[in-house]
C-alpha cells in the first residue's frame, strides 16, 4: 500500500495530530466570535461601555469568520471522505465516525439553506449548533494522551460515585434548609426587626429554594458571607452553627468525597486495559532506545555486530554495570551473560540485545518457573529414554504438586 494511500494516511498519528490541531484551531475562532457576538449584544442592550457595534469593534471580522468557517468545514468534509476511501466497512464500526459525519451534514445544510433561502431565526440556531458540537470531537482527540484519558475514563467510572455523592449531599443539606427555613420564621414575623436586614436574611434563607441554594454555597463556596448574614442579623449564636457546618460538611464530607473520586481515577489508572496496554508500549520502546544506546556505545569497530572482547570490555565499565544494575540486571559475569545473550553464533546483534536483556532483566516469572519445570521433565524423560528406564512417576507428581 503506497503511503499516499487513504487506507494508511488515516492510521498515521500524524493525521490524528493534523485533525487535532485543526479541532484547536476551530475552537479557537469559536471563541472569538463568540466574543464579537457578547460585543454586538451589549451595544443593543446599552450596557456601560459598550458604546460601538461589534462591526465597528472589529472592521473585518464578519468577512474572517465567514472564510475560515468555509475552510474548517472542507477540512472536515475531506477528512470524512479520506476515511470512508481508507476504512471502507470499518468506517461504520466506529459511533465517532457517524457523529463526525453529521457535523459535517449539519455544516452543509446550513451552508445550502442559507444559499438559496431566508432562514427562520430558530433553524438557523438548531444549524448552528452543530458547529458547536464540533467542540465534543476533542473528547475523542484527547483520548490520545494517557493523562487526558486516565481523566475522561475516571470520569465515566466514577458516576456512580457521583450519583451517591450528590445524593447524599442533597440530602444532609436539604434537611438543614429545611429546618434553617423554618428556624427563622419567628424572626420574619417580628416587627421590631429592620426590614431592611429581614430583606438581607430573606434573600439567603426566605424560602425553600433559597435556602438550599445557600446551603450549597456554605458548603462550596463564599461561605462567610451568608455566615455573617446570620450571625449580624439573627443572633451570633448562628456563627457556631456556621463554623461546625463547614467543618463536617464543608471541609469533612468533601474531603471524603474527593478522595473516594481520586481512589476510583487510581483504580482506573490500574486495571484500564488501553492503558496498560500503551504503558507497555511505552517501557518497551524506552528499553529498546536504552539497549540500541548501549550498543552503538560497545560497538567499536562500527560493523553493526559485537564480539565477546568488545562485549566484555563494556560490561567491565563500573558505569554501565551500575546503569544496568538500575534495569534490574545485575551484571556479575561478563562471560556468563555473553553466553545467555548470544544465539552460538559468536556474534551478537543489537536486536539480540534488545530481547536478551528484556527476558533476563527483573525478578523470575511464574511462566519462568513452569517452563523451566516442564524442560527439565522433558529433559529427564529423555535421559530415561537413553538408559533405557522408566521414570519416576512419584518425582512427576512430586513436581506437579510444587507447581
Amino acid at each position: 500500500m503506497p503511503f499516499w494511500h487513504p487506507g494508511r494516511i488515516v492510521k498515521t498519528t500524524q493525521f490524528d495530530a493534523f485533525i487535532c490541531a485543526v479541532i484547536m484551531l476551530n475552537t479557537l475562532v469559536m471563541a472569538f466570535e463568540s466574543q464579537y457576538l457578547g460585543l454586538q449584544r451589549g451595544y443593543d442592550l446599552g450596557y456601560p461601555r459598550f458604546t460601538l457595534p461589534a462591526s465597528e469593534e472589529w472592521p473585518i471580522a464578519d468577512l474572517a469568520f465567514f472564510m475560515l468557517d468555509w475552510v474548517f468545514g472542507v477540512i472536515y468534509f475531506l477528512e470524512i471522505c479520506i476515511k470512508i476511501t481508507g476504512l471502507k466497512c470499518a468506517f461504520m464500526k466506529d459511533p465517532w465516525n457517524y457523529f463526525d459525519t453529521s457535523l459535517v451534514l449539519f455544516w452543509l445544510v446550513e451552508k445550502t439553506l442559507s444559499a438559496y433561502a431566508t432562514l427562520d431565526q430558530g433553524l438557523l440556531r438548531v444549524l448552528r449548533m452543530g458547529r458547536v458540537l464540533r467542540l465534543l470531537r476533542l473528547v475523542k482527540t484527547i483520548q490520545g494522551f494517557d493523562a487526558l484519558y486516565i481523566m475522561t475514563t475516571a470520569m465515566q467510572g466514577s458516576v456512580t460515585v457521583l450519583f451517591w455523592s450528590f445524593v447524599l449531599l442533597m440530602v444532609v443539606q436539604t434537611l438543614i434548609a429545611f429546618t434553617l427555613n423554618q428556624a427563622l420564621d419567628s424572626y420574619f414575623k417580628d416587627k421590631t426587626k429592620p426590614i431592611n436586614e429581614q430583606h438581607q436574611v430573606f434573600e439567603y434563607f426566605g424560602t425553600a429554594g433559597r435556602a438550599m441554594f445557600t446551603m450549597f454555597e456554605l458548603t462550596l463556596a463564599n461561605w462567610p458571607v451568608a455566615a455573617r448574614i446570620l450571625q449580624e442579623n439573627v443572633t451570633e449564636y448562628y456563627g457556631i452553627f456556621s463554623v461546625a457546618y463547614k467543618l463536617v460538611i464543608g471541609f469533612a464530607a468533601v474531603g471524603i468525597i474527593n478522595a473516594v473520586f481520586m481512589q476510583e481515577t487510581f483504580k482506573v489508572a490500574a486495571s484500564d486495559d488501553k492503558l496498560m496496554m500503551r504503558q507497555k508500549e511505552r517501557d518497551r520502546m524506552l528499553h529498546t532506545k536504552k539497549m540500541r544506546t548501549l550498543f552503538a556505545a560497545a560497538d567499536e569497530s562500527g560493523d553493526g555486530v559485537l564480539d565477546q572482547d568488545e562485549f566484555r570490555e563494556i560490561m567491565n565499565s563500573p558505569d554501565i554495570r551500575t546503569w544496568l544494575a538500575a534495569q534490574e540486571l545485575p551484571v556479575r559475569d561478563p562471560d556468563l551473560l555473553w553466553k545467555l545473550l548470544d544465539d552460538g553464533d559468536a556474534e551478537l546483534t543489537a536486536d539480540e540485545l534488545v530481547v536478551g536483556v528484556e527476558r533476563l532483566k527483573g525478578n523470575a516469572k511464574g511462566i519462568d518457573l513452569a517452563a523451566f519445570m516442564m524442560e527439565t521433565r522433558e529433559f529427564q524423560s529423555k535421559i530415561c529414554q537413553k538408559l533405557g528406564i522408566e521414570p519416576d512417576p512419584k518425582e512427576e507428581d512430586d513436581d506437579d504438586d510444587d507447581d
